[in-house]
C-alpha cells in the first residue's frame, strides 16, 4: 500500500481488481494504523486494508478468506550496531521500535517484557529508518517491501549506514478486513480474488511484484 503511487500500490490495485470483476468501485483513505482500524468500522467504510489476524480483530472484523500478502519483517539496524539475532532474548540490551495499530507476534511481545526490552513508540512506520540514523532507536522491525520502499528517500550513505538480520524477525499473511455492517462484501472479494489468480500471468505478477513469496493455497483454490 503507497499512497505516493499511481495505483497506491499492489495490494490496492488486487483489491480494486478483485471487487471490479462485480462492478464496485474501490476508494482507498489513507490513515494512520490505528485511526485507520478504527474508522474502518463505521458504516461510510467498507473495511480497512490490511491486517495480519489476531482475535480481537476477528472479533471486530470479518476476515477474508484469502490471504493477501505474506511478509517477511526482519531486523533493521546501524552497521555500526553490536547486534546478532538468534532469539528474541539478543534485542535485551537495545532499543527497540514498536510501531502503534501493528501487529506483532505474541512471543516477540512477552520476549519484550521477559527481557526488559527498551522500547520506543512511534506512530508511522515511515520515520522507522529515520530513528535509527538519528540515533533515537537501535532496531526496526519492517518488511522487505518496505524497508525497500522507504530506503528510497534516504541519501546513499544514509542507506549504506543500514543493515539487517538475515533470520527473519517473523513471517505474518495479511488480509484485507470487512466490517460487520458489509458483511456481503467478503464473499464478493473472496470469489474476485479467486477468479483473478486463475490466471496465472496475474498471479505470478502479483507474486513477483508484491510479496516474493507464493501464497500457494489460495491460488489452487
Amino acid at each position: 500500500m503507497d499512497q505516493s503511487r499511481r495505483d497506491q500500490g499492489c495490494v490496492a490495485k488486487l483489491i480494486r481488481d478483485a471487487f471490479a470483476l462485480s462492478d464496485l468501485k474501490v476508494r482507498f483513505v489513507f490513515m494512520p494504523w490505528e485511526r485507520a482500524y478504527q474508522e474502518g468500522m463505521k458504516k461510510e467504510f467498507a473495511g480497512s486494508a490490511y491486517w495480519y489476524f489476531s482475535e480481537k480483530r476477528a472479533q471486530d472484523y470479518i476476515y477474508t478468506k484469502q490471504p493477501i500478502t505474506e511478509e517477511v519483517s526482519r531486523f533493521y539496524h546501524l552497521k555500526s550496531l553490536d547486534f546478532v539475532y538468534e532469539s528474541y532474548k539478543d534485542l535485551s540490551p537495545h532499543r527497540l521500535i514498536l510501531n502503534q495499530g501493528l501487529t506483532y507476534p505474541e512471543e516477540l511481545l512477552q520476549a519484550v517484557k521477559d527481557y526488559d526490552v527498551s522500547v520506543v513508540n512511534a506512530t508511522y512506520t515511515t520515520k522507522n529508518l529515520p530513528y535509527l540514523l538519528r540515533g533515537r532507536a537501535d532496531i526496526a522491525i519492517l518488511t522487505e517491501q518496505t524497508k525497500a520502499s522507504y530506503a528510497q528517500s534516504l541519501t546513499i550513505a544514509q542507506q549504506k549506514q543500514l543493515t539487517y538480520q538475515e533470520k527473519p524477525a517473523f513471517i505474518k499473511q495479511g488480509y484485507l478486513l470487512i466490517n460487520k455492517q458489509n458483511r456481503f462484501l467478503v464473499s464478493v472479494f473472496d470469489n474476485g480474488v479467486e477468479k483473478l489468480w486463475r490466471d496465472k500471468n496475474y498471479y505470478n505478477e502479483y507474486v513477483a511484484n508484491c510479496i516474493k513469496t507464493e501464497l500457494t493455497i489460495a491460488a489452487e483454490k
